[in-house]
């Protein structure tokens, strides 16, 4: 995905790498919505869930959204797998999310229902009020230009 931001120039994305739990998932569940959104993101960008699996049912995550999530333990680990990837779009809530917001090329902190950590949301470009909606302003570049756009 290649979007031209006015004042920023030409920024060319390959994944976007999401935390689970409080960024996708609320109590470890993920709506058929979202899922089906994913689903059309991945035509875009590859799509990664990192997830240490608080609430279980990876396997539901797996089967509802085609994209199977990978166990992870922590903000270091987070960072890593972030750090392997060029072009990266990293989506997040929580404390374990600042180290991999702050290696993403583009970084957005969902603040929903489970909160965020302050330290994440100052590692954001971007701050938005669910998973749903750090989807939708990816399947809608237009939206993320009229944001960033200096």
């Amino acid at each position: 995905m290649t979007i031209n931001i006015p004042g920023i120039g030409k920024q060319t994305y390959e994944h976007v790498v999401f935390d689970l739990n409080g960024t996708l998932a609320t109590d470890g569940h993920i709506s058929e919505t979202l899922a089906i959104a994913l689903q059309e993101l991945s035509t875009h960008l590859e799509v990664h869930i990192l997830t240490a699996g608080t609430h279980g049912g990876v396997d539901v995550i797996a089967g509802i959204t085609g994209i199977t999530p990978v166990m992870i333990q922590t903000g270091e680990d987070k960072e890593r797998y972030v750090r392997r990837l060029s072009h990266v779009i990293a989506v997040g809530n929580g404390a374990v999310d600042t180290f991999m917001l702050n290696a993403a090329d583009l970084s957005i902190c969902v603040l929903g229902e489970e909160g965020a950590y302050t330290k994440t949301l100052m590692a954001s470009d971007i701050v938005v009020q669910s998973g749903q909606d750090a989807v939708d302003l990816l399947l809608k570049p237009n939206r993320l230009i009229a944001t960033l756009r200096l």
